[in-house]
């Protein structure tokens, strides 16, 4: 009987202590403040000049801003065809209200796609001069002899 009573109590003690303490749970400092509403992200670089300095502090070899002939945002086939031909570009950003696209490369960019981009964009080219960039700035091609 003495074995049982002490198993009872052993198991009280046991089921009581395991649960949640409620008053460590209700003391958060934030429990009566409502929850943040959740914000559409921005984007940090908000103008040419800031994403053209963010792209040099990257050290890209090759910077172009695009802008529709228009003046107006960039439309999604703006976009498509940007992507499309600058799919080797390190890095592409939409800016100024979606009104400009910042390009940075290091690869060389061909001039056929400038003209491309020439012929649909007004383009402003905040490149490197042709003296600080590196002759393994152009196009890489494995089948060369050397």
């Amino acid at each position: 009987m003495r074995c049982s009573l002490t198993i009872i109590c052993v198991s009280v003690l046991v089921f009581t202590g395991c649960g949640p303490n409620e008053s460590i749970l209700k003391s958060g400092a934030n429990n009566d403040l409502a929850s943040p509403v959740p914000q559409a992200s921005q984007a940090t670089y908000d103008s040419v000049d800031a994403e053209v300095q963010n792209m040099r502090t990257a050290d890209f070899n090759f910077i172009l801003v695009l802008r529709r002939k228009d003046g107006g945002k960039m439309q999604a086939d703006d976009k498509a065809f940007v992507r499309t031909n600058m799919s080797g570009a390190n890095r592409r950003s939409l800016v100024e209200d979606e009104k400009a696209i910042v390009i940075g490369s290091n690869a060389r960019i061909p001039q056929d796609l400038l003209t491309k981009l020439n012929d649909r964009f007004i383009v402003q080219d905040f490149s490197k001069p042709e003296a600080e960039i590196p002759a393994s700035a152009g196009p890489a091609n494995a089948n060369m002899m050397h």
